[in-house]
């Protein structure tokens, strides 16, 4: 049977490989793009199921692209997934005007999958019904420190805890793992149960170790994480259910007050 293929156009490396990870890892063939030129080019050479278009790309942007697919009676009906930092309405309302066909937001601090992302992929997960735990992972103290330091520093500290999680996603999982990002310094990991240990025993070690290395008092700071499986939960009310036991986690490690992780148990 031929594989489905999809065209990933998308400059930055770190978001093209999430995306591979994602789909590749369903079962799709995907081809990849780092500018709109050579995104038309694959389209057309290739035909495609899928075209996971970023907005904001060199050369040629998702925008145009999508216009120019559109307006080709030959590539009209090709599905455009739109992959966008941008959350405001009137960039929603250009990208559909555009041709686009959904969108999927992602974090501009980070460039991991946003907030509708991360509850996208909690969806799947419920209905595929596999073993799997979602992580919950946040910064302690981190509200104080990002004051003391200014915006841009923080931001750089939160860019770089959301590198070494998707690095040790992808070391442990092989791909097949899921990392976003929430806002500020809260991320959510999704992956497989038999992966959740050595993903959370690494993020700790690499925190712990690159901590001396943030700008400002960083020695208070402590890395927390809140991990949840989602064996038993149903996919129609199970997110609900998934959020109350992170929750419950998540206050439990933070009252460790140092780097820690706390596993959701019913008692």
């Amino acid at each position: 049977m031929l594989l489905k293929k999809v065209v990933i156009a998308e400059d930055d490396d770190a978001i093209a490989h999430m995306v591979n990870m994602a789909l590749g890892d369903a079962g799709f063939l995907c081809l990849r793009a780092r500018d709109g030129e050579e995104a038309l080019r694959l389209v057309k050479a290739h035909d495609p199921d899928l075209l996971v278009l970023d907005v904001m790309m060199p050369r040629v942007d998702g925008l145009e692209v999508a216009r120019r697919l559109k307006a080709d009676v030959m590539w009209s009906r090709t599905p455009i997934l739109m992959l966008t930092a941008l959350v405001q309405i009137d960039d929603k309302v250009s990208g559909l005007e555009a041709g686009a066909d959904a969108y999927m937001y992602r974090s501009p601090t980070t460039n991991l999958p946003g907030s509708r992302a991360i509850d996208e992929e909690i969806e799947v997960v419920l209905k595929a019904g596999k073993p799997t735990a979602c992580v919950h992972i946040d910064i302690l103290n981190f509200d104080g420190y990002a004051d003391a330091i200014g915006i841009a520093r923080s931001e750089d500290t939160v860019r770089n805890l959301g590198q070494w999680l998707l690095e040790a996603a992808r070391a442990v999982s092989g791909g097949g793992a899921f990392v976003g990002h929430i806002g500020g310094s809260d991320f959510i990991a999704v992956l497989s149960l038999e992966h959740v240990t050595a993903f959370v025993a690494s993020a700790e070690s690499t925190f712990d170790a690159k901590r001396a290395t943030f700008p400002g008092d960083a020695a208070q700071l402590a890395l927390v994480l809140a991990i949840a499986p989602t064996e038993g939960l149903s996919p129609s009310t199970g997110a609900d259910e998934l959020g109350r036991r992170l929750g419950k986690a998540m206050k439990a490690a933070k009252s460790a007050g140092k780097t820690n992780h706390v596993v959701w148990s019913a008692g």
